[in-house]
């Protein structure tokens, strides 16, 4: 059987010019992975130059009530972006919202002990934080109606403490061990309420505070020029447990991928660390997807129910991605041998084409 060890987290990730590559148990003070000596091509390059090539990026993905979605932010260096998008898992219906951050010093925060992410557009205010002092994890967006979207308001909270809330950092070659990608997973209940309002040519939704489940992703990376990734999240209940999985692969993904990679899988608070994941979409994205590893722990199928495709060009950066709720079929492997047969799960996967 599978398995992939959690040791104790260095006091920081890179030390000496070098990253402590691993898969760890909890968390450092900070998630930086600046100081790697000659990552490109071993070429001793200002550090100017080598951190400006890491990229960050904030994901928070949910399920509460009928809605699925997920807030996520994309920090450039020299600006910044924010969306947030979510369908009515009833009616299958999509509300995506989009802002561009103008330049500042950063937008994606490095601490995680206590920090927030903020959009601050008066139409799209988008802010996730947290606070281990006062045991806090919390997101907040109001975005205003536009076009033939609603305004929404939506407000998560989760705790630190709560038993189900669960933790770990990995840190990967990227895909070669000069370089790193570090990333901070942190899956848990939360409880709050997401209420489409009401408008001119819209009916208010409302949503009385109920429980649900969210699944956050912070990432550094140093980003090559031309990247393709694709990943993908299920979150909801098994037999009456919560049941939340990721699974990614990059085009920087390294050659030992399934024992450096950041897929894992939670079960009512009970981590399992996964092997790395062949994707394919043999007849394309609107289709049938597969997913499967050399481990037999992985044997999934994703069925796309609504996507949204998008397509941005902003000075030196591209990007083109797709966003897609469906749900997942087949069977999964705890790290205990006990099998997980899903049908009809519900998640989010998003494929993106990114140049910077």
């Amino acid at each position: 059987m599978y398995s992939r060890p959690m040791s104790d987290p260095p006091k920081t990730i890179v030390a000496n010019g070098k990253a402590s590559f691993g898969t760890f148990s909890s968390v450092p003070a900070k998630l930086d992975i600046r100081g790697l000596a000659a990552p490109f091509g071993g070429i001793p390059l200002p550090p100017f130059i080598t951190n400006f090539r890491i990229k960050s990026r904030l994901a928070y993905m949910f399920s509460i009530g009928d809605y699925i979605g997920m807030a996520e932010f994309f920090d450039d260096k020299m600006f910044g972006l924010a969306e947030v998008i979510f369908w009515n898992r009833v009616t299958g219906k999509k509300l995506a919202y989009h802002t561009f951050m103008t330049p500042r010093r950063r937008f994606v925060p490095v601490k995680l002990d206590n920090a927030v992410c903020v959009s601050f557009n008066k139409s799209r205010y988008i802010r996730i934080l947290w606070s281990r002092k006062h045991d806090r994890i919390f997101l907040l967006f109001t975005l205003a109606a536009g076009g033939n979207r609603p305004a929404v308001k939506g407000s998560f909270s989760a705790h630190f403490t709560d038993p189900l809330h669960t933790e770990l950092l990995t840190v990967v070659p990227a895909p070669t061990m000069r370089r790193c990608s570090a990333s901070w997973l942190t899956t848990m209940p939360i409880h709050g309420s997401l209420n489409i309002l009401a408008g001119k040519k819209t009916q208010a939704v409302p949503m009385q505070e109920t429980d649900g489940q969210a699944f956050m992703m912070l990432n550094r990376k140093y980003y090559n020029y031309h990247t393709k990734s694709e990943m993908m999240c299920g979150i909801g209940e098994y037999e009456e447990k919560k049941l939340l999985f990721r699974f990614v692969m990059t085009s920087m993904d390294t050659a030992d991928a399934d024992y450096n990679n950041e897929n894992i899988m939670v079960l009512d608070g009970k981590i399992t660390p996964m092997p790395s994941v062949c994707i394919t979409h043999p007849f394309g994205i609107n289709n049938k997807w597969v997913i499967q590893d050399t481990e037999s722990m992985i044997d999934l199928t994703f069925t796309p129910i609504s996507v949204n495709h998008r397509t941005l060009n902003i000075l030196i950066m591209r990007t083109d991605y797709n966003t897609i709720y469906g749900t997942f079929d087949g069977v999964l492997l705890t790290s205990t041998g006990d099998k997980i047969t899903l049908k009809s799960f519900p998640g989010i996967v998003k494929k993106n084409l990114l140049r910077v």
